[in-house]
């Protein structure tokens, strides 16, 4: 086709493979196009991959994934366009998983008979539903499309009247988006010393990865490792290690054990923080049925102007909070609409004292966040073992008949404010900085991005079998006497060495320490610049790379906006807020309305 305009996705991930759906769908049909998706791993790239171990599992629901965005509202409520991963599950998955024939195809098929809507299933089958979604967007194009997967790894990338990509060829496009996801970094100054502190004295030192392309091998047997992280890489390793080991756990009398092989070690864990991270509340709502604003509504939200955050960040927690109380009063003789209305207007206590609330039942969702707040150092391993009984039971209460469990996912759903925020620039330079990135965002993946509750009934079941040693927070590690040496700064007498050390969590977002070469490549060339918020203690740079909010055009060092190139993502984490999650159907999910952009802004150019 003449004067056929050619678009480029570069990363066949989750990401990647939105966007091209939203080029597609979004197209006019009026002139042709050729799309191209490049990953050396095909759809679903490396994180995905069906060929990886089982071990490691999604922390959503199968009901509440999905890739394909929302259709025109019918009746007031939102349409899906497609299969989420439950649905396909029990309907195509049958005909598509014996058409792959590099994976253990009995294996999949039998997982698809035996998977339920509110499991969390395996990530490598997650994958084969990413391999589907391309093969059915490919089966479904229309005559205007063209549509190739390049299994190739684009290495460098130059712009003039087109763009031109170097891979094991060299690809001339209009456009590019880029959807890199995850990627690795340069070690910080401090990593960088233990894995030469290693490499001296013949340690393992494993750096920030992701969990399943780990050599377990390495970690040995009957020897302690330490564990730096108690996020969803670490429940990864609850997993896997002890099944590198040769134990198993085991249920009896509904309750979850471990049985001893006789070749484990311990694991020392610690953090900054200390806690694992709350376990996801068991999964009781249909798709669509998230929890909608109370009190935020956008009338209250047009009030807000920057200076505000603490006002704004206050009322998110009272979101959670009143739905909380809405639970637990209701057999109280309480006039719960009147309690309601001045716990937000005015201080709890007051509110909850003029109510005569029982005492018992007050709770804030900042109890919730810092539990261990008032704990000592001394004190702090056996709290955190009464931290996880306490959570495993909150969880299992169900995200609608729990109250507790229905706050925290309240929590994790209202998501629209905060975009509102930012996109409005509601928040100043410092608010962004301070209040949403280094206080909120941190208490919020800790109370709602949890495990599934199975990982913390393992997690505490190794302590039960005596396997896990908890540092109070403020970890600190250290190389010495030719050993990594731990401890906590709040008890430095409790000193434990290994000679194994697994940084427990996946690369950051980092705009300067990225090893990917394709970014590194465009940095020189001046493309890309950072994101840099200018507070009153100068520059902070949130690690992301620069676009603009509104359409995701890159800006290049020049503070230039790049007419054709695009990013989406997690690189640009930093500026947008929750890039890294799984958009769920049936509520608009803000993941897919940046992809709309991006392709509405292409579309605009057709020229």
């Amino acid at each position: 086709m003449k004067n056929m305009k050619k678009i480029a996705v570069i990363g066949a991930g989750p990401y990647g493979l939105m966007m091209l759906d939203q080029l597609i769908y979004q197209h006019s049909g009026t002139f042709p196009i050729e799309l191209f998706i490049f990953d050396p791993d095909g759809p679903g790239g490396a994180v995905w991959s069906p060929k990886q171990r089982g071990t490691v599992l999604m922390n959503s629901v199968m009901q509440h994934v999905t890739l394909f965005s929302d259709g025109s509202p019918e009746k007031g409520r939102s349409t899906t366009r497609g299969p989420n991963l439950y649905e396909w599950c029990k309907s195509e998955a049958f005909t598509f998983i014996p058409t792959q024939a590099d994976v253990d195809q009995r294996l999949f098929l039998k997982q698809a008979e035996k998977l339920q809507k509110n499991d969390c299933c395996e990530r490598r089958f997650y994958g084969l539903y990413q391999r589907w979604f391309f093969q059915s967007l490919k089966e479904k194009l229309p005559s205007t499309i063209r549509l190739t997967m390049v299994p190739q790894k684009i290495m460098d990338l130059e712009m003039d009247a087109h763009i031109t990509l170097f891979a094991e060829e060299t690809w001339q496009v209009d456009q590019v988006i880029l959807a890199t996801g995850h990627g690795q970094d340069l070690p910080t100054d401090e990593e960088a010393e233990l894995e030469n502190y290693a490499r001296k004295h013949q340690l393992y030192y494993q750096k920030p990865a992701n969990p399943a392309t780990v050599d377990l091998s390495k970690i040995g047997t009957k020897e302690d490792v330490i564990f730096r992280g108690v996020g969803l890489s670490f429940f990864d390793y609850v997993a896997m290690v002890p099944e590198f080991w040769g134990g198993h756990f085991y249920e009896e009398d509904g309750r979850l054990s471990y049985r001893l092989s006789g070749n484990e070690g311990r694991m020392i864990v610690g953090s900054g923080g200390g806690l694992p991270y709350h376990p996801r509340p068991v999964n009781q709502k249909e798709a669509g049925e998230d929890a909608q604003p109370q009190i935020l509504t956008k009338e209250r939200l047009d009030k807000f102007k920057p200076g505000d955050a603490p006002i704004f960040f206050d009322l998110m927690k009272k979101e959670a909070e009143i739905v909380y109380y809405q639970k637990k009063l209701t057999n109280l003789l309480i006039d719960v609409d009147a309690f309601l209305q001045d716990y937000v207007l005015m201080d709890r206590k007051e509110a909850l004292v003029k109510h005569q609330v029982p005492k018992e039942d007050w709770l804030t969702m900042q109890e919730l966040i810092e539990p261990a707040k008032k704990v000592s150092a001394q004190d702090f391993s056996s709290f955190v073992v009464d931290y996880l009984r306490q959570s495993i039971q909150v969880a299992l209460a169900g995200n609608v008949d729990g109250p507790v469990a229905a706050a925290i996912d309240t929590l994790k759903e209202i998501q629209f404010p905060i975009h509102w925020m930012l996109d409005h620039q509601r928040f100043s330079a410092d608010e962004i900085w301070n209040e949403l990135w280094k206080s909120y965002n941190k208490e919020y993946g800790f109370i709602t991005v949890g495990p599934p509750v199975l990982r913390t009934q393992q997690l505490l079941a190794l302590v039960e079998a005596g396997l896990i040693v908890f540092l109070a927070p403020e970890m600190v590690i250290k190389g010495e006497n030719g050993q990594f040496v731990t401890y906590s700064r709040q008890a430095k007498e409790q000193r434990y060495a290994a000679r194994r050390l697994i940084e427990a969590r996946i690369p950051s977002v980092s705009y300067h320490r990225t090893t990917n070469p394709l970014i590194l490549k465009m940095k020189k060339r001046g493309y890309l610049a950072p994101h840099v918020l200018l507070t009153d203690d100068g520059e902070k740079e949130t690690g992301a790379l620069l676009v603009d909010e509104n359409s995701h055009q890159v800006i290049d060092s020049q503070g230039k906006h790049s007419e054709n190139l695009y990013c989406y993502g997690v690189p640009t984490e930093g500026i947008d807020w929750l890039n890294a999650t799984t958009p769920r159907p049936k509520n608009n999910d803000r993941i897919f309305l940046v992809g709309k952009r991006i392709a509405a802004s292409i579309y605009q150019k057709k020229s």
